[in-house]
Parts: C-alpha cells; sequence; structure tokens
C-alpha cells in the first residue's frame, strides 16, 4: 500500500480495445485499440514528468467459452515495457465482461431489461443484433465517441446479469488464466496489482443507469432475489407475507414516487420489496466485486487489487446500480483500493472540484484513487467545447491535486480522449505538481477541517430514488464548497470512529435516521433528516411551489427557489424557534432552536453558507465564492469569479 500511498499514476488509452470482445462476420477479431506505440509514448513522458505508477485497460484474453486469444493483451503489455524504463511499476484495469460468443452459448445468464422478454429462446438467436444492449447505455453514434459507429439503442438486454453464478465462474476462470499468462513475461514482477472490472464501462455498474428503462428482469436474477428474500425473512411463506407478491417491482414503483411522505420514505406496506430490492443490489454487486479480488489474491497474495465503486454523491440511481454496500466491501481483507472518476459537475474551471464517492469515508479503512480525466485545452473536436481554457489549466490542476492531498487520498492523471496531456507546457507542469506532491505526502496528513458533511448511503436506500433530491443536494454541497470553508466528508457510520470535538459545524445531507445528538457543534438539518428536540415539521399537501427566499437573521439577502414535487414540509414554529428565512408566502424556510438550524430543503448559496461558517465560529479564507482545501501541511485557495486566479502554499 506504501506505493499507492506515495505514487501518482498515469492511465492512457492503451490497451482500449471493445468492451465486451466481439467477432467480425470473418470470425476476426475486431480492433479497436488505436496507436499503441503513441499511446505508450504517453507513458514514457509522463515517467519523466515523475509519474513512476501506470495503468491501462489490459484485454483479458477471454474471447468466448473456454477460448482466450492474447493478442491485444501482449500488445499492450510489450509496447508499454519497451517504452518504459526499469523502475516503473504497472497496475492493468481488467474488463471481465461477459464476451458476445458466451453470451450467445449462455442466453439464460443475461440481463434484460423491464420492457425486454426475459425468454432464453427468445434471447438467443438476438444475441450481438442491435437488440443486444452490448454498451449498457444509449450511444446512436456507437462505442466511444462514434470511434465504433454500430449504434447501440432501445435493446431489449444487455449482458450478463449481475447474478449469473456461471458468468462469475467463468470470469473467474478467465482472470487466472490471465494471471498465469502474464506471469511468464520477463516483466512480471513489474505488475503490482490488479484493477478488476465489469459492468458499464467497467465501472462495477449495472446496465441501464444512464437514461434506460430498468434492469434486471431476467430469470435468473429473479431467482436470487427470491433466494436472497427466502433466506432473509426465513421462509417462502414469510417472505410471500413481507413482500405481498413476488412480481419484481416496475420502475415506476422505484423511482420518482412523491405521493406523499410516507410514499417517498417507502413506509408503505407495498415499500418493502423495493426497499428489498435495492438491498439485495448492493449486496450481490459488492459480493461480486469483492470475489473477483480474492479470486486475484488467491492467485498472487503480494498483488494489490481494487474496484471501481460506491459512486453515491453524484448518481441519484447508486441504489439501483448496487453502490451502497460499501461496509462489505472496506470490510473486505481482499480488497486494497477503490477507485471512481473525479466530480463530473464540479470540474471546470472556476468550479469547486469534488468526489463522486465519500473519498474520506473509504480512506478510513482502504485507499482512494480518484480518476483526474481532466479535458485538457488540447482536446480536439466538436467535444472541445467542454475543455478547460488554457489559462485556467494550472489553477484546475492545482485543485484536483489539493483535493485529494487534503483527503489523503490518491488520483491517477488520465488521458481519456489520447494527447490530452501531450504538450511540455502541460508536462512541466505535471512534474512541478508531482515535486510538490512528494513533499506534502513525506509528512503526516492531519485534517484541519472545522466543518464536517455527513452523508449516508443508508438513507438512499430508505427513500425512492429522486433526481430531484439529488440534485438539491448535488446544488448544495457545490455551494458549500465555494464558501471558503475546509470541509471534511464523512458518511454518517462513520460518527463514533471521528474526533468530532475539531469540527464547529456539522452538516447533515439526507440523513433519516440520525442516532447521535450533539451539544456543543452547531449543526445544519434539511428536509427529511432526523430532527432533534426541538425542531419538527408537518407535511402539506403538494410538492413545493416556485417562489422567492428571504433571509434574515444570522443570514442576508434572497435566491429564488424553482417548483420541485418533492412532497412538501413546513417547520413547526414553537415558543423557542427562531426563523431564519421565509418563502414568498410567508411559511418559514429555515427555522433554529439555540444552534440546532433546520433547513425546509437544502438550498443555500455559497453566501448564506458563509453566514452559516460565520455563526459557528469556523475558520474562513477569501471572499466567497472560493474553495479551500489544505490539511496541516499545505493550505491552497482558488477563486471562482477569476477561475485563473489562486494560491497554493505549502506549510513550513
Amino acid at each position: 500500500m506504501n506505493i499507492l500511498e506515495n505514487n501518482s499514476i498515469f492511465w492512457s488509452r492503451l490497451g482500449f480495445e471493445l468492451d465486451p470482445p466481439q467477432f467480425d462476420k470473418n470470425g476476426k477479431l475486431i480492433e479497436f485499440g488505436g496507436d499503441y506505440q503513441l499511446f505508450a509514448r504517453y507513458h514514457k513522458d509522463m515517467h519523466k514528468a515523475g509519474v513512476k505508477l501506470h495503468t491501462s485497460i489490459l484485454h483479458s484474453g477471454w474471447v468466448g467459452p473456454e477460448r482466450y486469444d492474447y493478442t491485444f493483451t501482449d500488445r499492450t503489455l510489450d509496447a508499454l515495457f519497451e517504452a518504459l524504463p526499469e523502475d516503473a511499476l504497472y497496475i492493468p484495469r481488467v474488463k471481465l465482461n461477459a464476451p458476445v460468443e458466451w453470451s450467445k452459448q449462455n442466453p439464460e445468464e443475461l440481463f434484460v431489461y423491464y420492457d425486454g422478454n426475459n425468454e432464453p429462446e427468445y434471447i438467443r438467436p438476438r444475441v450481438g443484433s442491435l437488440e443486444h444492449d452490448l454498451l449498457g447505455y444509449e450511444a446512436p453514434n456507437g462505442y466511444y465517441m462514434g470511434r465504433n459507429n454500430r449504434p447501440n439503442v432501445n435493446g431489449t438486454f444487455s449482458n450478463q446479469s449481475f447474478a449469473s453464478k456461471k458468468w462469475l465462474k467463468d470470469a473467474s476462470k478467465a482472470l487466472v488464466a490471465l494471471m498465469r499468462h502474464v506471469a511468464e513475461k520477463p516483466y512480471a514482477k513489474r505488475i503490482i496489482g490488479w484493477h478488476l472490472a465489469y459492468g458499464v464501462s467497467g465501472e462495477t455498474c449495472l446496465w441501464g443507469r444512464f437514461g434506460r428503462n430498468y434492469g434486471d428482469y431476467s430469470l435468473v436474477f429473479q431467482k436470487a432475489f427470491q433466494r436472497w428474500g427466502e433466506h432473509k425473512y426465513g421462509s417462502p411463506e414469510a417472505l410471500l407475507n413481507a413482500w405481498k407478491t413476488l412480481e419484481m417491482p416496475s420502475p415506476a414503483m422505484r423511482k420518482e414516487v412523491y405521493d406523499s411522505v410516507a410514499a417517498f420514505k417507502r413506509e408503505r406496506e407495498c415499500d418493502v420489496i423495493v426497499r428489498d430490492l435495492d438491498e439485495f443490489m448492493s449486496e450481490l454487486n459488492s459480493s461480486v466485486a469483492e470475489h473477483f479480488c480474492k479470486v486475484a489474491k488467491e492467485e498472487n497474495p503480494e498483488a494489490l487489487t481494487g474496484i471501481f465503486y460506491g459512486y453515491m454523491l453524484e448518481c441519484h440511481n447508486a441504489a439501483y446500480t448496487g453502490w451502497l454496500g460499501l461496509e462489505r466491501i472496506l470490510n473486505s481483507p481482499y480488497v486494497d483500493f477503490l477507485a471512481a472518476p473525479t466530480s463530473y459537475y464540479r470540474r471546470d474551471a472556476g468550479e469547486s472540484g469534488g468526489f463522486i464517492a465519500p473519498a474520506q469515508s473509504i480512506r478510513l479503512r482502504k485507499y482512494w484513487v480518484d480518476e483526474l480525466d481532466i479535458r485538457t485545452y488540447l482536446m480536439k473536436g466538436k467535444d472541445a467545447i467542454v475543455s478547460i481554457p488554457e489559462e485556467c489549466t494550472e489553477a484546475v490542476f492545482h485543485r484536483e491535486i489539493s483535493k485529494n492531498l487534503s483527503a489523503d487520498t490518491g488520483y491517477w492523471w488520465m488521458d481519456l480522449g489520447g494527447g490530452w496531456f501531450d504538450s511540455a507546457k502541460i508536462l512541466n507542469l505535471i512534474r512541478d505538481l508531482e515535486g510538490k506532491a512528494q513533499v506534502i505526502r513525506k509528512r503526516k496528513h492531519r485534517s484541519v477541517a472545522d466543518i464536517l458533511l455527513v452523508v449516508d448511503d443508508k438513507s438512499m436506500r430508505m427513500h425512492t430514488e429522486s433526481s430531484h433530491l439529488f440534485r438539491l443536494l448535488r446544488d448544495f454541497r457545490r455551494e458549500a464548497a465555494l464558501a471558503g470553508g475546509i470541509i471534511d466528508t464523512y458518511r454518517l457510520s462513520d460518527l463514533p470512529q471521528l474526533e468530532l470535538s475539531q469540527y464547529k459545524l456539522i452538516v447533515f445531507c439526507d440523513c433519516i435516521e440520525i442516532p447521535y445528538d450533539f451539544k456543543e457543534q452547531c449543526v445544519l438539518y434539511s428536509y427529511l433528516d432526523q430532527l432533534p428536540d426541538g425542531l419538527s415539521v408537518k407535511e402539506i399537501k403538494g410538492g413545493f411551489p416556485e417562489q422567492d427566499v428571504c433571509f434574515e437573521g444570522i443570514f442576508s439577502g434572497e435566491m429564488h427557489f424553482e417548483e420541485t414535487p418533492l412532497p412538501r414540509v413546513i417547520p413547526l414554529c414553537r415558543e423557542n424557534t427562531k426563523i431564519h428565512a421565509r418563502f414568498s408566502d410567508n411559511t418559514p424556510a429555515v427555522v433554529s432552536n439555540g444552534k440546532k438550524i433546520y433547513s425546509v430543503l437544502p438550498f443555500l448559496k455559497a453566501k448564506q453558507f458563509r453566514q452559516l461558517l460565520d455563526f459557528a465560529g469556523c475558520k474562513t479564507y477569501g471572499s466567497v465564492p472560493c474553495t479551500v482545501y489544505g490539511d496541516s501541511r499545505f493550505t491552497a485557495w482558488f477563486s471562482h469569479d477569476e477561475p485563473a486566479r489562486f494560491h497554493f502554499e505549502i506549510h513550513q
């Protein structure tokens, strides 16, 4: 683990072949990977810039039932190790999705959408056809920005079901075969770990999470879910008594249910099966991820193992894909590190940056690696519009390493498009940043944050999947990050492990059950968070109308609040209740009882959050809006309104 803790990583498109593997009409394995020598040269350049640890996709070689072809595998390894000096190390990412040829022989093992026919003999002749959703998401122009132009739209079934034990067995066999193949290579000792991948883009992501109807309605998944339910409730009879039905819940029952607070919180009798489905999916996905890591550890106990997992902070349907089984993963002796892309919502120049998973929480027991797939000004073509301006590159890159160093986590520079870092200017900047990171890493990390933001994976299963609440929470986290304070983010279940006395403000962000009371700190609750004595709400029929909000008391200013269908609640005002904001209809929006503050919805903007920091006595930096990262070793400040402006200081 010291290797990960003391090194940044570089990822290139080297070995980026089709996933899942496919053959053309002549029976030849389809090539997609591009210029291997060029990508290998990018690794060489990054090594010269100070990055000694490298990663890329490594073809598993699994191309069909009991069939392996290591042509692409060997091409990747040979190109990489020919380019890199002897001190460079490698952690390949291996995708274990079932090849199309395997799916043709095992149609009963495939994922099926809600509107799809789940009979194996219906699926069998359609495997590989346009009805087969090969990617797990809608892509009219084909795989990866149209570079493979097979349209992927409106498929009724996808690749392997995550509940398929046959896939798990065969993929594990393929993983072991790959590891043994690689072990025979002269550079085998420089391969120090395995990043194990499956699902959409290899990110342990269930098919259909992006803009599709839901699954998995395959027979193999339904049988596995029922077996799990029978085990949970003790018998088939007890299961039927709990669920009232054995029919899988429709997508309409699983998301955007706003009829009432009880419906939203899945407290009705008909919601038991829906809650259980989310719980089962996270248990299933976490068990699959752990299984592959265990297989790798048993084959090579010295190798590091890791996965993509836990995207709960920026994915409103994290429960659907099974990303809420963190406890199993964090307690597993077979998993060493977790990873995810950096925030997609807060990555632009001038923005705050952020994680899409609770990285600090994960860091308590495992190592975290953040994927910095920042689109630089070298991005070409029509997508260049989303790249960061050249003059802001230095600020954005400093922000990303500051974010990770302040959380004591790692990162890899990701050249997703190919050539995004291919300039002397960027390579020199990375060389400078890696030098700063090495200086900081030599000193022990200690948090200096006095603001604690608390999230809860359990709550995401306890209420309906809600894109509306998710957007408000996402926006609030952004606004809080732009208020100029240093923030730690942990899960609710982490609180017993933390030294809470360092925090002057605790902010709960969607925590339906809070089994703690706080005497000393200022605490902010919102919407349906469990409230302490002295604060309560009542439900009003219907959603929240579009209104203006006027702040008062410890806050000042106004803001406009958009209409939302979320079931509406309003605070109950008692003798000791103070009002700090009102809607246009004069109903309270923010109230307090002493240092306990409640907001009807998490809609505080950066200005008001800064006022809350001042009220709580938190340390602040600069003028709003700005972002601050730091710990006992360094402090970094970033302007929002002047996105090229920043200050980075290593403490003596």
